[in-house]
């Protein structure tokens, strides 16, 4: 069985406008979209974690999706209202900072697995980028150029990495599928449009799913 997760209620009532989503349990919300379960993992690693692992040790699917916006670095090339395959996601803001810069936790030896990224397959024919997966949004932009100065990233989120990591520990095929709403770094200059975003996801989204 394929699946299908959403941070938040907000995201997936826009990019899944006609579906009705009721409690499955410990909070989380489940709905079905052309015959597929989605579910409502909640915004960062912490409840994307739990999430995660809770629906993936419960029923018994093979390919998990996350799908949602992100912030883009406008080094990157990327305009609000793309849609990208996220191809690695950076545990990016984990580690030691200083004035010297920041030093990741992998790099200082203490990494929990042989990476400092988690690998996505590659969905469909979208164009692919590379993620920074953080724990706070950075609304100046020193520590955003810093962190995307690390990795090389191309866009930013809340949740991918760790939702990558349960897959992968599960031995779950699993697919990253984002929106572009907004541009990172300081807050007046981030140019937000989460519906153009939505809208785009919802038509990818369907379309893909329609064939299968």
């Amino acid at each position: 069985m394929k699946a299908i997760f959403v941070p938040s209620l907000g995201e997936a009532g826009k990019i899944f406008p006609n579906v009705k989503f009721t409690e499955w349990k410990h909070g989380i919300m489940q709905g079905e979209f052309r015959g597929y379960p989605v579910f409502i993992t909640g915004v960062s690693k912490t409840p994307v974690t739990f999430a995660a692992t809770a629906v993936l040790g419960t029923f018994d699917i093979s390919e998990a999706l996350l799908t949602g916006v992100c912030g883009a670095y406008r080094e990157s090339g990327l305009s609000v209202g793309d849609v990208i395959s996220v191809e690695k996601d950076y545990f990016a803001d984990e580690g030691l900072y200083t004035e010297l810069g920041f030093e990741s936790l992998f790099k200082m030896g203490f990494g929990f697995m042989g990476s400092r990224y988690i690998s996505f397959s590659a969905f469909r024919d979208l164009p692919v980028a590379d993620s920074n997966t953080v724990s706070f949004l950075d609304g100046e932009g020193r520590i955003s150029e810093i962190l995307q100065k690390s990795t090389g990233a191309s866009v930013e989120n809340m949740e991918g990495a760790a939702f990558g990591y349960v897959c992968n520990m599960l031995g779950i095929k699993s697919f990253q599928v984002r929106g572009v709403s907004n541009f990172c770094g300081n807050r007046t200059e981030q140019q937000w449009n989460f519906k153009k975003a939505a809208a785009n996801l919802e038509r990818v989204l369907d379309l893909s799913f329609s064939m299968q």
